[in-house]
């Protein structure tokens, strides 16, 4: 009889599982927002049933094109970009307060999947924009879809600012990364809240540590060869045996072995860990900044799943001609946290 229990239990669970509403909040964090894709695919293929949607930056991006219905067709299209085809996005401009106006990109993004008021989407959607003056949130929940995307991913400082009225509104994820405050419930919901900004602090810490010591024994080792380099120099100087010819032979061997040894390190030489130039500061800036919020925010309003990804992952500006990769390890990662989300419950 116990036993006949125990599989109507799980025979139930797994039912309500296949019926699980799920309010889905979507952080902000650049390319690494591609993984929305496969995480969505893999909530449906489990017969959760995404009930609303609250995004920030590209969150609002992915968020919002799934609340149109229009996610398979923007994956193609995603799918299809190389690096050149990114770069040919950017209608870079010289303004003195963006580098990127961001009309390009919403106008191809725009022609697959046409303009429709958020109040007309299949579910209920709330995008968060940051009023640049004041800090307030601005939560766009009625009025034209790409009105609030284009407001809600403009990276300071990167992409033109968006006029609103007699506000000026930049990315919300400098207020709120990751929105988890402003989802539409549900009776008997579930959050499902992906942060695509957490950090591994041990091994950044271990990558830097282990970067400091290679660089200095690289330097240890050209101090050592320089040593030896004036000492053989200063020999063949000093050595009244050797003829003009020899002393010509012994340095051409010595500056072969010094040149030697310089190419091979550059061709060992590490790659860092981090790389400075001006979009790595900006955007690693954005990015410590996004997860302290996304991880206080979890911390106050506990997520049922919440699924996390390092911002180191993908970091770069070329990573947005990823999107295949990015978006299955987003699939790989939702699928783990539901796993033991299941596991819990059971």
């Amino acid at each position: 009889m116990g036993s006949f229990f125990v599989i109507f239990v799980v025979i139930e669970f797994v039912f309500d599982m296949k019926t699980q509403d799920v309010a889905l909040v979507l952080s902000s964090g650049g390319p690494r927002g591609w993984a929305y894709i496969g995480a969505i695919e893999e909530l449906e293929s489990r017969g959760y049933n995404i009930t609303s949607i609250a995004g920030t930056s590209i969150g609002s991006l992915i968020g919002g094109i799934y609340a149109a219905g229009r996610l398979s067709d923007i994956k193609e299209w995603l799918f299809s970009l190389d690096a050149w085809k990114v770069f040919s996005l950017m209608d870079i401009s010289l303004s003195k307060n963006h580098l990127v106006k961001g009309d390009k990109v919403i106008g191809a993004i725009k022609e697959i999947v046409p303009e429709v008021n958020i109040e007309e989407l299949r579910i209920p959607y709330r995008a968060v924009a940051a009023d640049l003056y004041t800090g307030e949130e601005v939560i766009f929940d009625r009025g034209p879809l790409f009105e609030a995307i284009r407001a809600s991913i403009s990276i300071p400082s990167l992409f033109r600012p968006v006029k609103y009225g007699f506000r000026t509104l930049v990315d919300g994820g400098i207020v709120n990364t990751m929105p988890i405050d402003k989802a539409v419930r549900s009776d008997n919901d579930i959050v499902v809240a992906f942060d695509v900004n957490d950090v591994d602090v041990e091994a950044i810490r271990m990558t830097i540590i282990n970067e400091a010591r290679q660089e200095e024994e690289r330097l240890n080792t050209e101090k050592a060869l320089n040593k030896e380099t004036r000492n053989i120099l200063n020999s063949i100087r000093h050595n009244s045996n050797l003829t003009f010819m020899d002393k010509l032979t012994l340095a051409k061997e010595q500056g072969a072995k010094i040149i030697s040894h310089r190419m091979n390190s550059e061709e060992n030489e590490p790659e860092l860990f981090f790389e400075e130039n001006y979009y790595s500061i900006l955007s690693r800036t954005f990015s410590l900044m996004n997860h302290v919020i996304a991880k206080t925010s979890a911390e106050r309003y506990r997520p049922e799943v919440l699924v996390k990804m390092p911002f180191d992952l993908y970091d770069d500006i070329s990573d947005y001609a990823k999107a295949a990769e990015i978006s299955e390890v987003g699939r790989e990662l939702m699928r783990k946290a539901l796993d033991q989300y299941e596991t819990t419950k059971l």
